[in-house]
């Protein structure tokens, strides 16, 4: 009985002494946390491990993070990969379909991002902006000649529009002269003319017939307009004013004391022209109900496509620019060391624990070896 006992014995020393060995081993990779000092002196293995070397830890975990598992051809993998591309689509269209079910207004946007009173606020600033430029516009270009303001294309363009408003005008002419109106005006004209000459226009209009002669007034003025030559006359006129106005400078046409009531009107047409309540009171999905379909089809995958090619394109400059070594270091050195043996228990607890059991079974084996030894030697 002696003898069992004896063995027994052994191996609960011996694995009581290999657990706790293992489990004061495991404990010193992290305690203790600072070092201990005793008259003066640093104990040994203190501080843990981990604790101690700390820095050059996270500076390790660093470099092979970058080195071994962010790289620059993983990261342009990933970026490039057909089904992230799917997921990442899929992912937006459901939001932008989502979002598409709400009313939301432009001011109302705009408020969630601080942006309040955006309709007047935006007001005031178009008007500040463009009395501004209109006002910079009208001073840098004083001496500036109209022909030199106009760009050469639209120039171009207005002169051979010219003939065009020359066939236009006389159209316009002959459609008036030959209506009732034009008759009546005609004759209104020979009976103004007879009765501000006195004697002579009534004696003139005694052996004038009004109506026949405005009649006859009437087809003379429709040949005349017909006629090539009065519509190159009437051409050469506009052309020589359009010269003559092209010729002149900005201040001759807007002298410096009219300036500010032209800036002013100027500014109020263009506001006038801009439908601001409809812009920032109606609601954006009204606005994008049209084109629902082609942004989900197509602006959306174009865009997301062309995002990711562009980011695969420069992962190598972000990756350098956003220096993911010195950040994984820099978090890592953020953590408390209990969070550090909390967090590496969390993961691999059970393995320790294993470990912890492990030295006490071989402990215990040891130990019944040592006792078979000492009965038997």
């Amino acid at each position: 009985m002696s003898v069992l006992f004896t063995i027994i014995l052994m191996a609960v020393i011996g694995g009581f002494i290999g657990a706790m060995t293992n489990y004061i081993a495991i404990r010193m990779l992290f305690r203790p946390y600072n070092a201990i000092y005793l008259f003066k002196k640093r104990l040994p293995f203190t501080p843990g491990l981990i604790p101690k070397r700390r820095d050059e830890l996270a500076e390790h975990i660093g470099k092979v993070v970058v080195s071994h598992l962010l790289t620059e051809d993983a990261i342009r993998a990933r970026l490039l990969d057909s089904t992230l591309q799917k997921e990442v689509t899929e992912t937006i269209s459901h939001m932008f379909h989502e979002k598409m079910t709400l009313e939301t207004t432009p001011n109302e946007l705009l408020e969630t991002i601080g942006y309040t009173n955006a309709e007047v606020r935006s007001i005031d600033w178009l008007r500040s902006k463009l009395e501004k430029e209109l006002n910079h516009f009208f001073d840098k270009n004083q001496s500036k000649r109209v022909s030199d303001l106009i760009p050469s294309t639209l120039e171009a363009e207005l002169r051979e529009k010219l003939p065009h408003v020359t066939e236009r005008i006389t159209t316009k002419m002959a459609g008036f002269i030959a209506s009732e109106d034009g008759k009546n005006q005609i004759k209104q004209m020979l009976q103004n003319f007879f009765a501000d000459h006195g004697k002579m226009g009534s004696m003139a209009r005694m052996f004038i017939n009004t109506d026949t002669f405005s009649e006859k007034i009437q087809q003379e003025g429709l040949k005349l307009l017909s006629q090539d030559d009065t519509k190159n006359l009437l051409n050469g006129l506009l052309t020589t004013e359009w010269q003559n106005f092209e010729a002149k400078e900005l201040q001759e046409l807007l002298p410096g004391e009219s300036q500010p009531q032209l800036t002013k009107q100027l500014t109020a047409e263009i506001l006038q022209a801009i439908p601001y309540e409809k812009l920032f009171n109606q609601p954006v999905q009204v606005m994008l109900r049209n084109y629902e379909t082609v942004i989900t089809e197509k602006i959306i995958p174009f865009t997301v496509e062309r995002l990711l090619d562009f980011v695969a394109k420069h992962s190598s400059e972000m990756v350098e620019r956003l220096n993911l070594a010195n950040l994984v270091e820099t978090q890592i050195a953020t953590f408390s060391l209990p969070e550090i043996e909390k967090l590496v228990i969390e993961i691999s607890g059970r393995e320790l624990k294993m470990i912890t059991y492990l030295g006490g079974v071989l402990g215990g084996f040891i130990g019944i070896v040592q006792g078979v030894l000492a009965i038997w030697i």
